[in-house]
């Protein structure tokens, strides 16, 4: 029992431990950096980064010499040729042959230079995109993150509504119970908070969707226990989208936009590939140089020899016809055929060779030609491609400047229309209250206040995000303050 009572404190700080890590809050910042490291879509761009330096060092391996090693070993039947001796046999044979050979590119028209600065092209293009894809993500999560906070504030601004209502209904039946307002007037508020339950249901719906959609981008699982920092959001006092210009915005992007990097580096590709297809014009010089060495059950020698004196006459010699061989004038029968030793065959097949190999394109059907004007043609889609990129961009700059204008004047018009109506509001509570106006009076002003209040919510929001897609094009980090 003592033993248990030891283990309580130990359990208490544990299960407080696990509480604080589940109500953790994340921030933007960290909604951003997470994305980034575990993203699907940016998983895959790393992956292809990789590739790409994968193909660089390939490319640069070309330079060095190829070495490869070979080993045969088989048996041989029929009428074949044995490999040791370069001699027809009918008998069954048993080989093995070994070799080592290298070779080394001098000169191929520069092929392997130009494929190598196109390799460097290609894999800083592809880092590029990866960049732009991580900038396309973390808007993405940013707009998510300004979306729950927007949704949570319409949801706070709901159930506030609900409880001013209620405490519109009790003031209400005082009134009747009074004698001053009509039972119709409770009715309509009942309706009235009915209302808002409703509207606080769906703007409760809109917060879950809004953390599911960032879990998605997150690659987050659906029922993780996800709660995001609530910052004081402040509209920077220093922003005046009216000042803002195309021209300035638009030169910071061409520096800082990834994917103005990557045209240009596809342009420079494209220029190596011309390159590429002329350097096959040229004839290509290489060195090679080969070891080998033989082995086969066929090759003997004899031990000694039986010297014929009438070489004319046939010789037959343990029931065989033997045949002569001659040493100077004298006619010889071998003796005691043996077979070389394994070790002894290699030795003495042992063979080398090193030379230099030209070749020399003479006709090729015009593929050269072709391959050169289909290289030009690519460099000509690559330039139109970088000239629809910055395009693309201006255009993308100048209506993120409107919008952010436009925003700014929607905000100031929503501010005006709440400031309003809610005078108008608190001025038709204080004549309810005395009895001055009926229910469906109130009903209405406080229904224009919550329409008022829900515009400036989403006007304050939208402009906020507006500035931060600018902040975005003028290379700045995303950042709720």
């Amino acid at each position: 029992m003592k033993y248990n009572l030891k283990l309580v404190p130990v359990l208490c700080a544990l299960l407080l431990g696990i509480s604080a890590k589940a109500q953790e809050t994340w921030s933007l910042e960290r909604c951003v950096q997470y994305g980034l490291e575990n993203n699907i879509s940016i998983q895959q761009a790393k992956a292809n980064v990789r590739t790409s330096l994968l193909a660089e060092r390939q490319a640069k391996a070309s330079r060095l010499p190829n070495i490869s090693a070979s080993f045969d070993a088989g048996q041989q039947f029929g009428r074949t040729i044995d490999r040791t001796t370069n001699q027809f046999s009918t008998i069954s044979t048993g080989f093995n042959s070994v070799g080592l050979s290298a070779g080394m590119s001098l000169f191929n028209g520069g092929q392997i230079h130009h494929a190598v600065k196109q390799a460097s092209w290609d894999a800083q293009a592809a880092q590029a995109d990866a960049d732009q894809g991580a900038n396309s993500l973390s808007l993405q999560i940013a707009q998510a993150y300004l979306n729950i906070l927007l949704f949570e504030e319409q949801l706070q601004n709901a159930q506030k509504r609900v409880s001013q209502s209620q405490e519109q209904l009790n003031v209400t039946l005082k009134l009747i119970d009074a004698g001053t307002l009509p039972m119709a007037d409770k009715y309509n508020i009942l309706a009235q908070i009915a209302q808002g339950e409703q509207a606080s249901v769906q703007a409760q719906n809109n917060v879950d969707l809004a953390y599911l959609s960032l879990k998605q981008l997150l690659q987050l699982e659906p029922d993780y226990d996800l709660q995001i920092e609530r910052p004081v959001i402040q509209i920077p006092t220093d922003a005046n989208p009216d000042e803002t210009t195309l021209s300035p915005v638009y030169a910071t992007a061409l520096t800082t936009q990834p994917n103005i990097r990557a045209a240009d580096y596809r342009i420079k590709s494209a220029e190596e590939g011309i390159y590429l297809a002329q350097s096959a014009y040229y004839p290509s010089v290489s060195i090679f140089a080969n070891l080998s060495s033989n082995y086969s059950t066929a090759y003997k020698l004899p031990g000694s020899y039986l010297r014929i004196p009438e070489p004319n006459l046939p010789v037959r010699l343990d029931g065989e016809t033997k045949s002569l061989q001659f040493i100077g004038d004298t006619a010889v029968i071998p003796q005691n055929i043996r077979t070389v030793k394994y070790l002894d065959q290699f030795d003495q097949n042992f063979g080398q060779s090193v030379g230099l190999s030209i070749r020399i394109p003479i006709y090729q059907n015009g593929r050269v030609r072709l391959n050169v004007e289909r290289a030009r043609l690519s460099v000509l889609t690559a330039q139109l491609q970088q000239n629809q990129t910055h395009q693309q961009l201006k255009n993308d700059i100048q209506t993120a400047i409107a919008n952010a204008r436009a925003a700014r004047r929607q905000l100031e018009a929503a501010q005006k229309s709440f400031d309003a109506n809610q005078i108008a509001y608190q001025n038709t509570v204080k004549r309810h209250d005395l009895g001055a106006v009926n229910t469906l009076d109130l009903t209405t002003a406080r229904n224009n206040l919550d329409i008022a209040e829900n515009d400036l919510t989403v006007a304050r929001f939208d402009y906020l995000f507006k500035l931060k897609i600018l902040d975005f094009y003028e290379g700045k980090p995303l950042r709720m303050n």
